[in-house]
């Protein structure tokens, strides 16, 4: 796998939760972790009936640079759309080289 084939710029954000002054309300808010290089591949697309509403979803192949702080709790944002994790393999295992990371676009967070 060449490097020039990273050639999007993804931000990868984790959830980070607080509390309110008087100590009893949890706030919730993104933030991002890292910025990192990507090849990035539109895998599938499909709409479905969500209630009464139709909600399309896109599946996405995100390539990218070993991170060993990365989980399926964070999500990515790329292009200005948010893409929930819903796997990450480690692609020549033991080496620690790349991930391939399987996103949604369009899933509610």
């Amino acid at each position: 796998m060449g490097l020039g084939e990273f050639r999007n710029r993804v931000i990868l954000q984790s959830l980070s939760t607080s509390t309110d002054a008087g100590g009893g309300q949890y706030n919730e808010s993104w933030g991002n972790s890292a910025t990192v290089w990507a090849k990035v591949e539109n895998l599938t697309g499909t709409e479905n009936l969500f209630g009464d509403q139709l909600r399309g979803v896109s599946s996405y192949r995100f390539i990218i640079r070993y991170n060993s702080s990365i989980t399926e709790k964070f999500r990515l944002s790329f292009n200005s759309k948010v893409f929930q994790i819903n796997h990450i393999k480690n692609i020549y295992e033991g080496k620690n080289r790349y991930q391939e990371i399987l996103a949604n676009e369009g899933v509610a967070t």
